[in-house]
């Protein structure tokens, strides 16, 4: 009997130890995940602010410090409240981030076969149709916005549009455009290899930052970057350059065979992704 208490209060500071290690270790996991998830979008401030509120609060204890401490651990305690009324539109936009840019591509395409939402093969997305189309729009300098989905779900987004179910064509893409065209105000939404929907309104971005150039198209491009994971393809109609809006950042400037070599490389799938 003694023996065996002996051996457990031997076992126990490692035990305590590993359990220590553990708990750092998932919580190192969980905030990597969540900056992982938030990155390139508006959300990432509001993470990145509670975070170091925490951890100063952790390392003030630590240090032995009672007083600056505790009017931390107060401001955390009931400060929550005034933070979540002030910055609750960045807050809820933070949570709606973490929800809408979890996907797990193979839960997502069990999902899609559960609901039969695929009753047939993909259709893989015609990137050739879309550079063709959008260097004509270039040279034309006739505005365009273009939304190709990735992941998130971009419905909840966009607003006003008119729905649609067509081809990815080229001319169908510039015809859409065209300055005559009543459909050429707002967004095309492509997902899933089709044209979805036409007239899509995005949300804006809040930057205050940007260049005065830049105009709605951009700026609803940007807006939509920030929020979720979709690549919005932007043509000037004053200049005609070519535009890209994703991960939360607009490259402006593209070239035609930069473009085609971006959307190959986003949405041409991988080797592995075909054998799984």
């Amino acid at each position: 009997m003694n023996f065996l208490l002996e051996s457990w209060e031997a076992v126990l500071p490692l035990i305590q130890f590993g359990a220590r290690m553990l708990d750092f270790i998932l919580v190192l996991i969980i905030v990597l995940w969540l900056y992982r998830l938030t990155k390139g979008t508006s959300a990432i401030p509001v993470f990145m602010g509670l975070l170091a509120i925490y951890l100063i609060w952790k390392v003030v204890s630590w240090a032995g410090m009672p007083i600056l401490a505790e009017l931390l651990g107060q401001f955390i305690g009931v400060g929550i409240i005034a933070i979540i009324i002030v910055f609750q539109q960045e807050i809820r936009q933070f949570l709606f981030s973490i929800g809408d840019r979890a996907n797990i591509d193979k839960s997502k395409l069990w999902l899609e076969k559960l609901l039969n939402l695929r009753h047939t093969e993909r259709s893989p997305l015609r990137i050739d149709e879309i550079t063709i189309a959008v260097k004509k729009l270039s040279e034309r300098k006739e505005g365009a916005l273009i939304i190709l989905q990735r992941l998130s779900d971009l419905t909840l987004h966009l607003q006003g549009s008119t729905k649609l179910n067509a081809d990815i064509l080229a001319p169908l893409i510039e015809a859409t455009f065209h300055k005559d065209n009543s459909m050429h105000d707002g967004g095309m939404y492509i997902a899933i290899g089709r044209i979805r929907a036409v007239r899509c309104v995005l949300p804006v971005t809040k930057r205050t930052d940007l260049p005065p150039e830049l105009g709605m198209r951009h700026r609803a491009a940007l807006g939509l970057a920030e929020k979720t994971d979709a690549l919005v393809i932007v043509v000037s109609e004053e200049t005609g350059l070519i535009s890209i809006a994703m991960d939360g950042k607009l490259h402006r400037g593209i070239a035609e065979q930069d473009l085609n070599e971006i959307l190959d490389k986003e949405f041409t799938p991988k080797e592995e992704d075909a054998i799984k």
